[in-house]
């Protein structure tokens, strides 16, 4: 009897840890609307100095936000958004500075 109770717990645990491990997969890949503000390039890090990722971005090019971080500064802001020119990255994703881009939530995650 012991061993069925042992057994079932084991079970329910590593079920419920499948199950956070598949929601915190899913959020991951989550983002938000955005737009870019004015002509701007994508960086492959959050610096002017790394790689080019999509250059002529414009005006009301609508993007989606995953995510931000702390970068070089610009204009006294060190904000940057990793952002993804399709509602799913698929690993492709790129950097722009606060400054270029409206972003349609608050509630976005720290990179």
């Amino acid at each position: 009897m012991r061993k069925t109770i042992l057994a079932a717990t084991g079970a329910a645990v590593a079920v419920a840890g499948l199950v956070a491990f598949a929601g915190s997969a899913s959020a991951a890949e989550t983002g938000h609307n955005a737009w870019i503000k004015a002509p701007t390039t994508a960086f492959q890090y959050p610096d002017t100095d790394s790689s080019p990722v999509w250059t002529n971005l414009q005006p009301e090019q609508q993007v989606t936000a995953l995510c931000f971080t702390e970068g070089e500064v610009i204009g006294g802001n060190h904000n940057w958004f990793r952002i993804s020119l399709t509602p799913e990255p698929k690993g492709e994703t790129a950097f722009v500075h606060r400054d270029a881009i409206s972003v349609g939530t608050n509630d976005l995650r720290h990179c």
